[in-house]
């Protein structure tokens, strides 16, 4: 099993950066692509979803939302390439102006033992990629709010 913990801070409100997180169009700021809603509607406990990471050779993650707390929580489990990711997304007001979010990975499988890889290090550096994306986009809508 591994595991492993993101913590970011972003410039904006919390309700701001949840509601970016869950827009419709689902994580469209990231390098996340072809992202298909599969069962039930988006943001709700059980809807599922299935994507492709960028760079991930046409490999596809199969998500189930667990867990749904607007402006609070949101929890996912994932498979692909034969792991089972467990994914808790926190989110907290440090101030009215700054979000934390906490996150905790776990994931269990085999494949990386058979391939050879260190998938716990790519999942995190993955995961990392994606707090980036998603601080950048952000702040970068706070700072057009603030020229209009």
């Amino acid at each position: 099993m591994g595991r492993s913990e993101i913590h970011v801070t972003i410039n904006r409100p919390v309700k701001a950066v949840f509601d970016v997180y869950t827009e419709p169009d689902t994580w469209s700021w990231s390098d996340i692509r072809k992202i298909v809603w599969t069962r039930g509607k988006p943001w709700e406990v059980d809807s599922r979803m299935q994507f492709e990471p960028d760079q991930s050779y046409g490999a596809t993650v199969d998500q189930v939302i667990t867990h749904f707390d607007p402006y609070r929580r949101v929890d996912f489990i994932s498979h692909f390439g034969g792991i089972t990711l467990l994914t808790e997304v926190h989110f907290r007001g440090a101030s009215e102006t700054e979000t934390e979010i906490y996150t905790r990975l776990e994931f269990v499988g085999t494949f990386s033992r058979m391939a050879g890889l260190a998938v716990g290090s790519a999942i995190e550096k993955g995961a990392q990629k994606f707090y980036e994306d998603l601080k950048k986009e952000c702040e970068k809508r706070s700072r057009s709010e603030q020229k209009t």
